[in-house]
């Protein structure tokens, strides 16, 4: 934003140099870029952040100065008369976009005598780098320079009938602009149309059909508030920007329309000769209400670390023109004013006093005190489990939680539905995740496309599960897994995480049905005692769907079990000076004999030396009779304090073959 100093001055009492005011607006969160001499004026161009949108005039900035330095503030007056006809006598305006459109204001000046503007007018206009054309289009540049809100002059004897519609493109029409561009408009665009046909583009450019020329007599004045959003888009879509769309797109004040509009008039009549028609049509269907928003003195303490008497606080909040009150609870409401739209919450109050107050006055220390914190038992449990799979050659992936309702669909209950977000945007993949599963596949995928043919992934996030009472979801953390390797590959790394969290944790795969898993190949993670995930072999089907090429394991564990199963420190062992002996026993079985049955008879048995229950396999087909299945499992023996003789190994492998041939009729199979 350019400013004038000699432009300036109009509004605030400021006497100082230009760099005196470089530094005040630096000072003050409005830095200048560059300051050039203009003749006898000065030019400074102030960086305007997106937020402050008021300030892109120069009465918007005039208001900071004062409120920076004390001086008096004043808005230029704009007194005019009024004559003739009612302006309704003379237009009316039809609002078809009220979603684009907040405030359409339309204003007759009647008698104009298009020329020259004066010479102060032009010089001010030049030093911020506009070039004068005519005192009607100088006007309107000058007011929006002035306060920040474009305007636009039509000539009214070239409007059909001589009425105005805000209305949506049509698609297919077609309209000239000003600079002599030939566009193609869309029903997302919004433009101010006639009787028949579009004349200009909304909060853009005007067009050439409806241009103020020298012949012109009568102008229609808008002054209007449009959609910020849509004037982006559609200055984007036809690459077509001015200094109108660039504060719309910023968002205008849309109580100062109406202001602008009268200064304007009053220009006119002054420099243009010309009459006012009284009224002005003013369509503003929503109208505006006063925000309050309130700033405890306290909380100003606590956040600046300093104290500022309440006097000046509500005398810089004064000078913003928030009109402050004070309360006996400590409270200042402050309310706010319209162009003001970037004043929410407690926290910009306290920014506005420390920005004007002086951010220098804010205390420094020489040294800065760090106090350092130990992870807690979940950061911890993620280190140490990250650690672990990383050490078994898994890498880490990060998902997105939408996934596609072909995916998800596979790892959860028939009936279930998922949590949804409701955006048209999100038409196929608008589900959140109910299980890792789904995500590390798709991952796999892209792997197997790219060539990699060994593929190791794992994934710590949440699942995002409804809630049964008509709540809030739910969002457990997981830890999923899948590996190319076989499932004793799957196990072994899920052992060593689980292992790494504390050595003596009792783990068990227990056989089980998973609906995702291939026949026979399902597990229940058993972590002592209770269920904490499932793992298998991810079935034919599931492969298929996902147009995996290759066998996959996968595993899914509910991560919270793992962060209460972890010790503060991992215990150290010596290892067994003595070796160990292992037995692999294959049993024929009725099919309904039970994994975990297995491991109890044999736990029933209570042997000492019996250090580890293995399950290998399932074999069914040549050599098994119908009805029966093969189980093969590993017995592993071990002594600490001497070698355990074959013989003793002979001893125990007879009583444990004993019991589950009594209890189960199982038969070693030769």
């Amino acid at each position: 934003m350019k400013i004038s100093l000699e432009w300036l001055r109009e509004y605030v009492d400021y006497h100082d140099g230009p760099e005196k005011l470089q530094a005040i607006l630096t000072e003050i969160g409005l830095p200048v870029e560059q300051m050039a001499g203009a003749g006898d004026d000065w030019m400074l161009e102030v960086e305007v952040t997106s937020n402050r949108p008021d300030c892109l005039g120069h009465i918007g900035i005039a208001r900071e100065v004062a409120a920076a330095t004390g001086c008096a503030f004043r808005l230029p007056d704009v007194n005019y008369r009024q004559t003739g006809k009612n302006v309704a006598d003379w237009t009316s305006v039809v609002n078809e976009a009220p979603d684009l459109c907040g405030r359409y204001t339309a204003r007759i000046i009647d008698e104009v005598n298009i020329g020259p503007s004066p010479a102060w007018m032009v010089r001010r206009l030049e030093t911020i780098g506009l070039r004068g054309i005519s005192n009607v289009v100088d006007i309107t540049n000058y007011v929006l320079m002035e306060v920040g809100q474009p305007l636009h002059s039509f000539d009214y004897d070239r409007l059909e009938e001589g009425r105005i519609v805000v209305r949506r493109a049509k698609n297919g029409e077609r309209m000239v602009s000003i600079d002599h561009t030939e566009l193609d408009l869309n029903d997302r665009m919004l433009v101010i149309a006639d009787a028949s046909q579009p004349v200009a583009i909304a909060g853009i450019m005007g067009g050439l059909a409806s241009e103020v020329g020298d012949r012109t007599k009568t102008i229609l004045l808008e002054s209007a508030h449009f959609d910020p959003l849509s004037i982006r888009r559609t200055s984007r879509a036809l690459t077509l920007g001015s200094e109108s769309s660039y504060r719309f797109e910023r968002n205008v004040d849309i109580v100062m329309v109406e202001w602008a509009s009268r200064r304007a008039a009053a220009l006119l009549e002054q420099l243009a000769g010309g009459t006012v028609a009284p009224g002005l049509i003013d369509v503003w269907p929503a109208g505006y209400l006063d925000r309050q928003v309130g700033m405890r003195l306290s909380r100003l303490k606590m956040l600046l670390g300093i104290e500022i008497p309440s006097h000046r606080v509500l005398e810089i909040l004064s000078g913003l023109g928030l009109t402050p009150t004070l309360g006996e609870d400590g409270v200042i409401t402050c309310t706010i004013p319209s162009w003001r739209g970037d004043l929410t919450r407690e926290v910009d109050l306290i920014e506005e006093v420390i920005r004007i107050h002086g951010y220098d006055r804010l205390p420094t220390e020489s040294r800065i005190a760090i106090t350092v914190k130990t992870p807690d038992a979940a950061q911890r449990a993620v280190r140490r489990v990250t650690e672990a799979l990383g050490g078994c050659g898994f890498y880490e992936t990060v998902n997105v939680s939408f996934v596609e309702e072909r995916y998800w669909r596979y790892f959860v209950p028939d009936g279930f539905q998922p949590v949804r977000v409701q955006d048209a945007t999100r038409k196929t993949n608008n589900a959140l995740r109910p299980s890792l599963l789904a995500s590390l596949l798709e991952v796999r995928k892209r792997n197997q496309d790219v060539g990699n043919d060994r593929c190791d992934l794992y994934e710590l996030a949440a699942v995002y599960l409804p809630d049964e009472t008509g709540g809030l979801p739910r969002d457990p953390l997981r830890l999923g897994l899948i590996t190319d390797g076989q499932f004793p590959e799957l196990r072994g790394a899920v052992e060593a995480a689980i292992g790494w969290l504390d050595r003596r944790a009792a783990l068990a795969f227990r056989p089980a049905l998973v609906r995702w898993a291939a026949a026979d190949t399902g597990a229940e993670i058993v972590l002592d005692g209770q269920v904490i995930g499932q793992a298998g072999q991810i079935h034919p089907d599931i492969r298929e769907g996902f147009d995996l090429n290759q066998d996959l394991c996968g595993a899914e564990l509910d991560f919270q079990a793992l962060v209460q199963v972890q010790k503060s420190s991992v215990p150290i062992t010596p290892l067994v000076r003595f070796p160990g002996i292992s037995r692999d026993l294959s049993l024929v079985l009725a099919e309904t004999v039970r994994w975990a049955d297995i491991e109890a008879g044999i736990a029933a048995q209570e042997i000492a030396d019996l250090q580890e229950i293995r399950f290998v396999g399932i074999y069914r087909g040549s050599g098994v009779p119908a009805g029966k299945k093969s189980l093969t499992l590993s017995l592993h023996f071990r002594r600490a304090d001497q070698t355990l003789t074959h013989d003793e190994v002979d001893g125990y492998q007879g009583r444990i073959l004993a019991a589950l041939e009594q209890r189960f009729q199982a038969v070693l199979r030769s």
